[in-house]
């Protein structure tokens, strides 16, 4: 699901940003306080002319295409799974456990010997990456999956916009966000919310990823390459990942930039 199954970042003349420290320093930002775990409140929320109704004002999306974004089925929630899935997500989810588990769930990744060990432990993984603990907050973030997947980018944003004024906490908003920017042609935006991401979640190893895709398309492929390396130490078996690694080390490897 990186973001090379997305449409195209345009590549620019140079970096519209500082770069060359963006990578090293992605974690001096300070992390927005956790709010309290009541469910949000919709009230005020402003979704750019749609009209007040909060959730039934949204529009009804259409069936949605394949695309590189998350797959959640229409007005479902993403819930908790009915087993335990690499003996460690229990079926009763407790989102204040949630660190925790991923702890747990990424030192396997690490150790894991095989892509078939990982597998069942990635899973587990991106099932809690989903998992907000509030029903509000996961059907906004299946609406916005959606409304991408529709080409609405526009109306994607304005509902991510929305989940992360109301869960700043929550670090698959911004990752989500961040997917939704690069089809929207905002790469400096995208780089912003992937470094929320990683602020809430430094192992988020498809943040990472896409970091470095994001980085490598605006030409800083020094900053790039290390992410790809940064994202392969969580995840081994991130074939994008591995292919960034491939395609840059001879290039940079040993030049001066």
């Amino acid at each position: 699901m990186g973001l090379a199954l997305l449409a195209p970042v345009p590549v620019l003349a140079g970096p519209p940003v500082v770069l060359a420290q963006f990578f090293e320093h992605y974690d001096d930002a300070p992390v927005p306080p956790a709010r309290p775990a009541e469910e949000p409140s919709l009230e005020g929320l402003d979704l750019d002319g749609l009209e007040d109704g909060g959730l039934n004002a949204l529009p009804q999306p259409m069936p949605e295409p394949e695309s590189g974004l998350p797959d959640t089925a229409a007005g479902e929630a993403p819930g908790a799974p009915e087993q335990d899935v690499a003996g460690n997500v229990p079926p009763a989810f407790d989102p204040a456990e949630r660190p925790i588990l991923l702890a747990g769930l990424y030192e396997r990744l690490m150790e894991a010997k095989t892509p078939g060990e990982a597998a069942p432990i990635t899973e587990a993984i991106e099932e809690l990456w989903a998992m907000s603990g509030s029903d509000t907050v996961d059907l906004l973030m299946s609406r916005a999956t959606q409304f991408a997947n529709n080409s609405d980018v526009d109306l994607s944003l304005a509902v991510l916009d929305a989940v992360v004024d109301i869960a700043p906490e929550e670090a698959e908003a911004w990752y989500l966000r961040a997917k939704v920017n690069v089809l929207g042609g905002n790469p400096e935006r995208a780089l912003a919310d992937l470094r929320r991401t990683l602020n809430l979640d430094e192992k988020h190893y498809r943040a990472i990823t896409d970091l470095g895709l994001v980085l490598e398309q605006l030409g800083a492929k020094k900053e790039a390459l290390k992410a790809y390396r940064q994202a392969l130490s969580v995840n081994p078996y991130m074939d994008d990942a591995k292919a960034g690694v491939e395609a840059l080390s001879r290039e940079v490897e040993g030049q001066d930039i």
